[in-house]
């Protein structure tokens, strides 16, 4: 025995025995992946599965111990000759096979090797939880008994008759909710509502019970297919807790359909409680049913589209491209094939001859590594960004904007390690200066162009078609709309009483300050006839006071008297829903619609509030449209500068003009038909008084109409485009970075 090993101590090392054997417990499924065999090893100890070609697998049955690298590749050779494959190749095959646990061996000191792997894999683990935070993915436990026992329950669900009648709910709830969509809009709350408290609870545990839900579509389609889900386990998405459920054992499923439904089941699940939200939202009163149902439909449509359907996350609907296309390991090759084509074409980095990647479609694995890379990053910024804005009337910012740093920090590194790796590793053949020149070249040629060549870009802005040189007529004292002298169309001079209001809170104030006044009257005289200057002095000055006090109470009871400063032709104020009387909680009634309608009368009129507007008589028949521009964006935009007008309700023309004046102040709130709870553009928030506040600032620009009478009437809304100032990319993309983290939010 021992001369036995001497002498085989004194082989070569590639005519050595390769002291390795296939594990005899492993579980093997043929499967074939576009039209090639493909053989899924599961390791049932380990719960790991493994995708081998047929020469890997010839290989992994070769070994039995005494067959030698020479002899596994001669072997290989005979059986597989169009590989050409030789002994670094064949060594590498086993050391695959090694590390992934397929063999073992009977040599001692196995334990303490393997004990230092698991140590090193629980590393790599902590390091990819650590890299990933806004994803973390915490141990679990073995559902197969829960599983088990709710199947017999479920499983009428996937026979195809409940299939056809769950596309006909779906379907229908997606009709009503078309039917509905300008209610939906109107009552779609704005960002700080929306994610603001406590609506932020009630999401928070939405997101948690549709995701459960979710990831019991996926293991109980696992079940019903004849596959084993042996790990679910609790997962942080976004700091918001979700299941996830592993169903790695479809893999042994060789009917790609199959494979590709238990992937689909979790969107399937959540695209059936969407269509229950929209019925549930439809028909519920107003309340907390109807917000959750508003919670669940937002929560399951989003996270379906941005997260789960997207195939460039590595969620279900990556799995399921993978499986439709039968490209096993989808991104692993893409991102390889794209560091290779980068070493190759930026560094000179010849690739090495690899047999088990594809041959063909190189440009679209490379170009689906890319779309992949730049999603993630798209993904990250947005995550980022809206944490740091929900965070930041809390005055927590500072944690949303770690966050951000921490995620692109270690966005930033991986690629770079990547790059250190490839440089760094080792190779027969030198980088290639002429390519490394002419990558460098290029990178600082776009940083010049991005630096100094300047971009003409346009800037947006909603409108709406108002009557030239109009008027507006607000409340300036709140009161009860006692009588309205004046209606649409009818023409008024400077000086005519529009409208009375009463306020009997003035009123009170005003005989209080008359009596005040009096009293202190008579205690001056009083203190006079005592010749108490001192005392008489100070009644003297509380009696100007006093003055003052009633002088002013006077201007604000004539204020209730609106009365027209110019001559001009009455237009009624945009219409708006049914606003509150008052804030004060003694409102006397409400109203809706305009403040001239008779109906109103009695109404409670808060100060702000417009009544009407004037149109100059010289000016009938001619209209403007009054655009609304971002304060981000006026210091782009100039006087006398051209603007094309776009109209909603004829898309197809454009209508060249040019703005004649803008507003020196901001306006903080948007007309209603702009608004996008009335099918408008522009994101507001309703205020008490049934105004609609603008959530960021704008300033408003007027330009002429003289085009096309007939088409354009007071009332009509569109999108202006003007041409912003010249920019180089670089200015843009900083621009952009500084409203998104500075002035935005």
């Amino acid at each position: 025995m021992q001369a036995a090993t001497t002498h085989q101590s004194m082989l070569p090392s590639a005519l050595r025995p390769i002291p390795m054997r296939a594990r005899p417990d492993l579980v093997v499924e043929r499967i074939d992946y576009q039209g090639q065999r493909s053989y899924v090893i599961k390791d049932p100890v380990g719960l790991k599965y493994h995708r081998l070609r047929p020469e890997q697998y010839r290989a992994l049955q070769l070994l039995d111990d005494h067959r030698s690298l020479e002899g596994l590749r001669d072997a290989l050779r005979v059986e597989f000759p169009a590989l050409h494959l030789q002994l670094p190749d064949v060594q590498s095959l086993v050391s695959d096979l090694h590390k992934g646990g397929l063999v073992y061996t009977g040599r001692p000191g196995q334990g303490a090797a393997m004990l230092g792997k698991r140590r090193i894999e629980r590393r790599k683990k902590i390091k990819q939880t650590l890299k990933s935070f806004l994803y973390l993915r915490l141990p679990g436990w073995d559902p197969e008994t829960t599983l088990t026992a709710m199947l017999p329950f479920v499983r009428w669900i996937f026979q195809p008759w409940a299939i056809v009648l769950t596309w006909i709910f779906v379907v229908s709830a997606w009709i009503v909710l078309g039917i509905n969509f300008g209610t939906f809009s109107r009552e779609l709350p704005a960002f700080h509502q929306f994610f603001g408290w406590p609506n932020v609870m009630y999401m928070w545990a939405t997101l948690a019970l549709c995701k459960v839900v979710h990831e019991f579509g996926h293991g109980l389609s696992c079940k019903y297919f004849g596959s084993e889900c042996h790990e679910m386990g609790v997962m942080l998405l976004v700091f918001s807790p979700c299941l996830y459920c592993d169903v790695t054992d479809s893999w042994m499923l060789r009917n790609k359909w199959k494979r590709f439904a238990i992937g689909a089941a979790g969107m399937y699940v959540e695209v059936v409680l969407s269509a229950i939200a929209i019925y549930v939202w439809a028909f519920a009163e107003d309340g907390l049913i109807k917000m959750l149902a508003l919670n669940v439909f937002f929560v399951t449509t989003l996270t379906t589209v941005i997260f789960n359907a997207n195939p460039l996350m590595r969620f279900d609907g990556y799995y399921m491209l993978s499986d439709f296309l039968e490209i096993p390991n989808l991104r692993q090759k893409a991102d390889k094939m794209l560091r290779e084509k980068f070493g190759w074409y930026c560094l000179g980095i010849e690739p090495r001859h690899d047999p088990f990647m594809p041959e063909t479609g190189t440009v679209w694995f490379v170009t689906f590594a890319i779309a992949a890379w730049g999603y993630r990053w798209f993904i990250m910024f947005s995550i980022s960004i809206f944490l740091y804005t929900w965070l930041k009337p809390y005055d927590l910012q500072s944690i949303g904007a770690t966050l951000a740093v921490t995620s692109i920090v270690g966005a930033v590194v991986a690629p770079c390690m990547a790059l250190y790796q490839m440089l760094n590793a080792p190779r027969t053949d030198p980088l290639s200066k002429p390519k490394i020149a002419a990558t460098l070249t290029a990178v600082g040629v776009a940083a010049v162009a991005a630096s100094f060549i300047p971009l003409p870009l346009h800037v947006t802005a909603p409108f709406l078609v108002e009557p030239a040189d109009v008027r507006n007529v607000f409340v300036q004292t709140p009161g009860e709309l006692k009588k309205t002298y004046v209606k649409p169309g009818d023409h008024v001079a400077a000086g005519d009483v529009l409208a009375v209001l009463t306020n009997a809170e003035e009123e009170d104030k005003l005989r209080q300050f008359e009596a005040e006044r009096a009293t202190e009257l008579e205690r001056a005289a009083a203190f006079a006839l005592s010749r108490d200057e001192a005392r008489h002095m100070m009644a003297v000055q509380r009696v100007s006071g006093l003055d003052k006090r009633i002088a002013d109470a006077k201007q604000r009871l004539e204020e209730l008297k609106i009365v027209a400063s110019v001559p001009g032709i009455v237009v009624a104020p945009p219409e708006q829903g049914q606003a509150n009387g008052g804030g004060d909680g003694r409102t006397l009634s409400t109203w809706s619609g305009s403040p001239l309608e008779p109906e109103n009368v009695g109404a409670y009129l808060e100060a702000g509030t417009q009544l009407l507007s004037l149109a100059p008589r010289d000016s009938a028949g001619k209209i403007e449209a009054t655009l609304l521009v971002d304060q981000a964006d006026r210091n782009d935009v100039f006087e006398d500068q051209s603007v094309e007008l776009r109209f909603d309700h004829i898309p197809d023309k454009i209508y060249d003009s040019q703005v004649a004046e803008f507003a020196h102040r901001h306006v903080e709130f948007a007309p209603p038909p702009l608004s996008n709870k009335y099918g408008g553009p522009l994101a507001t928030v309703s205020e008490q008084d049934g105004r609609e506040r603008l959530s960021s600032n704008a300033y408003q620009a007027r330009v002429l109409l003289d085009s096309d009478p007939e088409l354009m009437r007071p009332g009509l809304r569109g999108t202006a485009r003007l041409d912003a100032a010249n920019r180089s990319a670089g200015q843009w993309i900083w621009r952009w970075i500084n409203q998104t983290f500075y002035f935005r939010l």
